[in-house]
């Protein structure tokens, strides 16, 4: 899982998502950190291995322009700075989608052959796929060349692919989606939709809030702002768009599988299940999740989790409760390092 933000509205992108992304990574990213912005008819991007310290270090990410833009941070899972998001569509040559997302196959994993023909015949199709590379071991969706490429990747160019036959970008991405599913959710900008950000989203987690400048998006809601009013999150097996003043959420027609559904009574387990756990250890995201919130559903297939996670941290921070330690761990690679929050009560 990664970390992401969004922005549209009135003022600079960049540094609104610099400082979001930042409250962020530490939870699940700062192995991989990418950028894109639009700005009169262009896409500009910025990405590398490594934090968004590094990525402000050595790229012009704070000062690209626009008032559109989304960020993106990953975790640690092989390849070097092509694996980092956004991946681009391209027309003619130029870029006109970028793409970020978050999540994984989780319980579509058993679909990987189908994934892999996919890869396959995009690429014999003539779709660029720039993140294939040959990684040992094979990772994510491979060719039969045996170079892996990087399931984001895929989507991005599935999406491009849905947009010759679907002029709607909502119903583009929704139909990509439904094609290669995941527990994922993803963001998109685009040279045809430059007051908004497409999204679709199965079961990873989104938050949309609302400035009078504009709209933020974030995978966890402790990433808004202070001038952020109240957030919601973006419905599951749903896409649609998110503008400066509104959102739009349309369920999509033929979802592969049910998400389990984020209960009152799901929210009171996770809260007290949490507040007992860090009161005994510390510990950071990724365990809260996978060891605390995780059992709490009985469902096998999709389930909110990590939107589930953040809720409760945010609860209990806003509480006053929530205690919170930035460390440093080795990044993707020996000579970088990565941020990491440790959590306790």
């Amino acid at each position: 899982m990664c970390n992401i933000a969004g922005y549209v509205g009135e003022r600079d992108a960049a540094p609104i998502l610099i400082e979001m992304i930042k409250e962020q990574e530490g939870f699940n990213g700062g192995f991989y950190t990418g950028i894109a912005t639009l700005h009169e008819g262009k896409i500009y991007y910025a990405k590398l291995t490594g934090d968004t310290d590094r990525l402000l270090a050595l790229t012009e990410a704070a000062k690209l322009p626009g008032s559109i833009g989304v960020i993106h941070s990953r975790t640690k899972s092989g390849g070097g700075d092509e694996w980092a998001h956004p991946f681009l569509a391209f027309r003619d040559g130029v870029p006109f989608c970028a793409y970020v997302a978050n999540g994984n196959a989780g319980c579509y994993r058993n679909r990987q052959a189908e994934y892999n023909e996919m890869s396959q015949q995009l690429f014999e199709e003539g779709y660029p796929l720039p993140s294939r590379i040959q990684i040992d071991p094979p990772a994510y969706t491979q060719l039969k060349d045996g170079t892996s490429v990087h399931m984001s990747d895929v989507m991005c160019q599935l999406i491009a692919r849905q947009l010759k036959s679907e002029a709607d970008y909502a119903t583009a991405m929704a139909n990509a989606f439904c094609e290669m599913p995941g527990e994922i959710v993803g963001l998109l900008l685009s040279l045809d939709t430059p007051d908004r950000i497409t999204y679709s989203r199965f079961n990873m987690p989104m938050s949309v809030a609302f400035a009078a400048h504009g709209a933020y998006l974030a995978s966890s809601p402790l990433a808004f702002p202070a001038d952020a009013g109240e957030h919601s999150i973006l419905p599951a097996n749903s896409g649609g768009y998110v503008l400066c003043d509104r959102f739009t959420a349309i369920p999509m027609k033929t979802p592969p599988k049910p998400v389990a559904p984020l209960t009152p009574e799901i929210r009171i387990k996770a809260y007290h299940a949490v507040k007992k756990a860090l009161e005994q250890q510390e510990m950071i995201y990724a365990d809260v999740s996978r060891e605390v919130i995780k059992p709490l559903f009985e469902s096998d297939g999709p389930c909110p989790v990590a939107a589930l996670t953040y809720e409760t941290l945010l609860a209990l921070k806003t509480q006053g409760l929530l205690k919170e330690r930035l460390d440093t761990i080795e990044g993707a690679f020996p000579d970088l390092t990565a941020p990491k929050v440790k959590l306790w009560i």
